[in-house]
């Protein structure tokens, strides 16, 4: 059955993901962005996405299924048939206990003829609303599943990939930071120039890249000897499945591993201390080699793009019959 699918909008890859395999098979999806709902005077925001409804409202031929990406834009879908509201995180953890934006994400959530959810841990919250939502796990860009070619230094190089922000569990991480730097002293530590923990970061002694493009940042993920993930929540970021992609030794709290019927082959903080984990790795570099080629297995087993956009195509088809 062919599908005429309207994404809106996109967060860190998933929809473009996808959209690049249906096209491969000859399916007529398209990703549409939305204007941005931060940063700038609220008035000018409403009436910018008030234009942007009237558009979408408007577009002809008019889109059999519209997939909308992140919980406060879903007020695209309603009085609509055939609509998808995919949540990724902060719509769930912060923006549904708003004031303001809250009662539009319940709304979108309530509404919705499917509600998928991208990571596990936002499930409880996700279904209270609505029992019926789907955890769709976040798709592994086709091209973040190519193994690079490494670039070591000489020395040992340690990569934080997070953003220096609280939702990553950046106290934490900082301390970390610190402690590898006690021990490890030849130890180059890199981190990337974002979030409100960026200054602090750089004030420990890190090493802070600008923010760069997609092919730069897993290249940085390639000639890491360890990559630092996220350690505040229990569900594994874009950039953590990346690392385990790329067959690096991933330091990260994982807890949902029944999720998946499989335990995810990593350092998990949520089973010992992050720095018992740093100094694993660096003690025994063949077995932590070892466990991330076994990560980088799993990873395209659960977050393969071809995999999940079979699955998708499936949502879709059970939402036109």
């Amino acid at each position: 059955m062919q599908q005429r699918v309207l994404h809106l909008g996109d967060i860190s890859g998933t929809s473009k993901s996808m959209i690049e395999v249906a096209r491969s098979k000859g399916l007529d999806w398209v990703l549409r962005d939305v204007p941005a709902g931060r940063g700038s005077n609220p008035a000018f925001i409403a009436l910018r996405r008030l234009r942007d409804l009237v558009v979408v409202r408007s577009l002809r031929p008019k889109p059999e299924i519209l997939h909308i990406n992140y919980g406060v834009s879903g007020y695209y879908g309603w009085v609509r048939k055939n609509v998808v509201l995919h949540l990724h995180g902060t719509d769930v953890r912060s923006d549904m206990q708003s004031r303001f934006l809250g009662p539009v994400v319940r709304h979108s959530i309530k509404t919705a003829d499917v509600v998928l959810y991208s990571t596990p841990d936002l499930g409880p919250a996700v279904r209270e609303l609505r029992p019926d939502a789907q955890w769709f796990p976040a798709p592994l860009p086709t091209a973040a599943t190519d193994m690079l070619p490494r670039h070591p230094d000489r020395s040992t190089r340690i990569f934080f990939a997070s953003r220096w922000d609280d939702s990553k569990g950046a106290p934490e991480l900082l301390i970390l930071a610190k402690a590898i730097q006690g021990q490890y002293p030849e130890a180059v530590l890199v981190g990337l120039d974002w979030g409100n923990h960026a200054n602090a970061a750089r004030a420990a002694g890190l090493q802070l890249l600008p923010l760069m493009s997609t092919d730069d940042f897993r290249q940085e993920i390639a000639n890491a000897d360890i990559v630092i993930g996220q350690v505040a929540f229990g569900a594994l970021g874009l950039s953590d499945l990346e690392a385990m992609a790329q067959a690096r030794p991933l330091v990260a709290r994982f807890t949902l591993e029944e999720d998946y019927g499989s335990p995810a082959p990593l350092f998990n903080t949520d089973k010992a201390p992050a720095m018992t984990l740093v100094e694993r790795i660096l003690s025994d570099p063949a077995g932590a080699a070892e466990i991330a080629l076994a990560g980088r297995a799993w990873a395209l087993e659960h977050h393969g793009s071809h995999t999940l956009q079979a699955r998708l195509e499936g949502i879709y088809q059970q939402l036109l019959a």
